[in-house]
């Protein structure tokens, strides 16, 4: 069975849709399910649409394959495969939604300082996230740092004239912190553009809500505590045309002489993540920006990435440990559009 580019994100849950139905409401949405980048993908229907669903299904597939065609690390024949394998300094021209993609990592990596870095495919590798395969031992240091010389975002070129992209070093490109927000907001538009304006599509946890669930209903989403062997409800927020996405440092880990080696990796110094911060969620109109942003703020942790989401206006949900127990904190944006609606479950 073939592998896909995000089988990364597997067991990095921090959001859930809520489906459950109070007595006497109005029936459930329409839910079209399947699997897609190593992980789930669910799209929920307000009963407000009449539709094919065999059709729109099947241009859900079409959409998130081609997601997958360009951006997957894990196929050989991929445009992104192409581009990591092409020689040095050599342009490489790819599709317009890849060019995209590229151009927000890029952005969002010179707005961070590099917390977010797409370049960093190799360190993925080497710590057992990526397609060279799980691994159950931490690396020799002098391995890590011959893999830490090989990232840095500032050695691909992109032009935008041409849409075309250069690796100025062998640098792997990965978009595995990115792409799946990408995919939410492509799905989305082509449900806009067949007429479902009340959807809800989520992908391994990264989501986009539009309209209502129902007439007056609006989506309802389930914050996880970060947990690493169970899923339970720690907020639940109703949301209305706008995308969550979730990032976390649990349930996709090894373990190596007591030590806990979390998937996400700081491009900084090579190392996974090892402060308090255990997840963060990020709620956007943009999919895509969101979704780097997600893995800006867990890179830089409780206390910078903090500081960070108020001081770019990004609202911003910060689940992290305190012991056997765990905080939330929200950013200023959080707390002044979110704040009101969010719930703590009545049961945990």
């Amino acid at each position: 069975m073939r592998q896909n580019l995000f089988r990364i994100w597997l067991g990095v849950l921090t959001v859930v849709v809520l489906t459950a139905c109070a007595p006497r409401t109005p029936p459930a949405p329409t839910v079209l399910e399947g699997r897609i980048f190593g992980t789930f993908f669910e799209v929920s229907i307000g009963r407000q649409h009449d539709f094919d669903r065999d059709e729109v299904q099947a241009g859900v597939l079409a959409v998130l394959n081609e997601v997958d065609r360009q951006m997957s690390t894990y196929r050989q024949d991929s445009v992104l495969t192409a581009v990591n394998q092409a020689p040095i300094g050599e342009p490489v021209a790819v599709p317009p939604e890849l060019y995209y993609v590229l151009r927000v990592g890029y952005d969002i990596a010179e707005q961070s300082g590099g917390a977010f870095d797409f370049t960093i495919g190799g360190l993925v590798n080497l710590w057992g996230f990526g397609p060279e395969g799980r691994v159950t031992k931490a690396p020799e240091p002098a391995v890590l740092e011959q893999r830490l010389a090989e990232v840095g975002y500032r050695h691909i070129e992109l032009d935008d004239a041409t849409q075309t992209i250069t690796r100025h070093r062998d640098v792997f490109v990965d978009l595995s912190g990115i792409a799946k927000g990408y995919g939410v907001q492509a799905v989305s538009e082509y449900l806009l553009s067949v007429g479902i304006s009340n959807h809800l599509v989520n992908i391994g946890g990264d989501l986009i809500a539009l309209g209502e669930r129902n007439t007056g209903q609006p989506w309802r989403i389930g914050i996880e505590a970060p947990n690493d062997s169970m899923q339970v409800v720690r907020h639940i927020l109703p949301l209305r045309d706008v995308g969550m996405v979730g990032s976390g440092d649990y349930r996709n880990y090894f373990e190596d002489d007591g030590v806990r080696y979390s998937h996400t990796i700081d491009p900084t110094n090579g190392y996974p993540i090892s402060h308090k911060l255990a997840s963060v969620n990020v709620i956007g109109a943009n999919l895509t920006e969101i979704d780097a942003l997600a893995t800006v703020l867990l890179v830089l942790g409780e206390e910078r990435g903090l500081a960070y989401a108020n001081e770019h206006g990004i609202a911003a949900l910060f689940i992290y440990r305190d012991g056997e127990h765990f905080e939330s904190v929200m950013s200023d944006r959080f707390q002044q559009n979110h704040a009101s609606e969010m719930r703590v479950p009545t049961v945990q």
